[in-house]
């Protein structure tokens, strides 16, 4: 089986975040990601809660990368803005609910716990490491093979 297919489908992620200027970075990194599940994604990026909703129920999403700001507010507190974002994502058809990984540029690693309680695969704080990023995803979708 190719790398870039599960059961004969594209591995896809779905991509949130209000900088648009992200995008092209973060798919550019999983070009050169040292491991082939993550190389080979194709990546649908969206910038708010409005197009995560609209996205989630027409695509089977393999694994999404979230800024939780993107979603909520950044003058929000980092738990309501990830506790928002899991119900968007539980709004969608069940197997329409991607692992999700946050990411977060208010946020600190005393707030991972809380986030990965709300049922988050992973969580990143900005910046992050190229590395991280990749560790992150690959984990988030080993939930998901």
């Amino acid at each position: 089986m190719a790398h870039s297919e599960v059961n004969g489908q594209r591995r896809l992620l779905l991509l949130v975040d209000a900088d648009t200027a992200l995008h092209p970075f973060i798919q550019a990194a999983l070009r050169r990601a040292p491991y082939a599940s993550l190389r080979y994604m194709m990546c649908h990026p969206v910038v708010n809660a409005d197009q995560l909703r609209e996205h989630l129920p027409q695509h089977h999403y393999h694994v999404a990368l979230i800024s939780l700001e993107s979603i909520g507010h950044p003058t929000w507190p980092l738990e309501e803005n990830a506790h928002r974002t899991m119900q968007l994502i539980r709004e969608a058809p069940p197997d329409h609910q991607p692992p999700a990984v946050a990411m977060t540029s208010v946020g600190t690693l005393r707030h991972r716990d809380a986030v990965l309680r709300l049922g988050f695969a992973g969580y990143l704080c900005k910046p992050f490491t190229l590395s991280a990023l990749f560790e992150e995803l690959a984990t988030a979708l080993t939930l998901n093979s």
